[in-house]
């Protein structure tokens, strides 16, 4: 049995797709089929039911899961250990994050470490808010980026970033002049939002609704980035994280404009685990962030050490 068969199994039991685990791990799907295959007649059982779509755990898979995992952790302890030992000329980090820090914050942070320590192979996956914490706690990912407290016991979350919700809105509106909006006067608007159910989301509807207001949800998309081309299109307004705006507005493709109510705040978090033995990695990844003034547009990387 070698650690690339559990590994192949590893990976399908988390993907439940042949075809996902295959892109995953930068393989042909006939290769981890085939690695699949020979660890099973290793072991002497069937781990993966092929009958069943998405390719179920069999009892016998479900019952190396655990030990599969066991033995990877073992191995990146060792490999994170002795990565100290060479000063982070080797090993990796795997970061997750939500969709507005994925593609407002993250490249920056992420370029500034890059900087810092080249030889750290970095992953970043595009997670959703509510999955995070748990890939964290499985050891999928070393940290990732949250806008609320998970509120776990063996977690540890940081406030890395204030954010503040803006109304947004194509520079010929009638409003892009305005100095001194209230909610109240947008009543007759409409708006496009992101479709995913969030705090801040809950947040803004309940603000409407306290100053009696309608908010007119005419268009619900999937992507900040959709939002602020439809809005920048006069497809209606927006309320959206300042920076997921800051671009389009220096750019002049839209206007933030000033309401007196919203005050709504956009907290973003660092979660990792909470443990001492955090890899070399992960720790020097949280001393860059410590280090970074996150609200400037182009926040300074670390130098490396000596």
């Amino acid at each position: 049995m070698d650690l690339g068969q559990l590994e192949t199994f590893l990976v399908l039991a988390r993907e439940k797709s042949f075809s996902r685990a295959a892109e995953r791990l930068f393989r042909t799907q006939p290769a981890v089929s085939l690695a699949l295959k020979r660890l099973e007649e290793e072991l002497g059982e069937t781990l993966v039911d092929r009958t069943t779509k998405g390719g179920t755990l069999t009892d016998a898979g479900a019952t190396l899961l655990p030990l599969a995992q066991r033995m990877f952790d073992l191995r990146q302890e060792i490999l994170d250990t002795f990565g100290a030992l060479k000063g982070l000329q080797q090993g990796r980090l795997n970061v997750g994050a939500n969709e507005s820090v994925s593609e407002f914050l993250l490249p920056r942070i992420l370029l500034a470490y890059q900087q810092a320590w080249p030889a750290i192979k970095i992953q970043a996956y595009r997670q959703t808010s509510e999955r995070i914490p748990t890939e964290v706690l499985e050891r999928r990912l070393d940290v990732g980026f949250v806008s609320y407290d998970a509120l776990h016991p063996e977690l540890v979350s940081q406030v890395i970033h204030r954010d503040r919700m803006v109304l947004v809105a194509p520079p010929g509106h009638r409003f892009a002049r305005k100095k001194n909006l209230s909610i109240t006067d947008l009543g007759d608007e409409r708006f496009v939002a992101h479709n995913a159910p969030t705090p801040t989301r809950t947040a803004i509807i309940e603000l409407f609704a306290r100053c009696n207001t309608p908010l007119r949800l005419t268009m619900e998309l999937a992507s900040i980035a959709t939002i602020l081309e439809f809005v920048s299109l006069g497809a209606g307004l927006a309320i959206l994280p300042r920076m997921t705006t800051t671009t389009a507005v220096r750019e002049g493709r839209l206007v933030e404009i000033p309401v007196r109510e919203l005050q709504v705040e956009k907290l973003i978090r660092i979660v990792t685990r909470r443990e001492a033995a955090l890899s070399p990695a992960t720790r020097a990844f949280l001393d860059l962030i410590r280090s970074l003034d996150l609200d400037r547009p182009d926040p300074v990387p670390a130098r490396k050490s000596p």
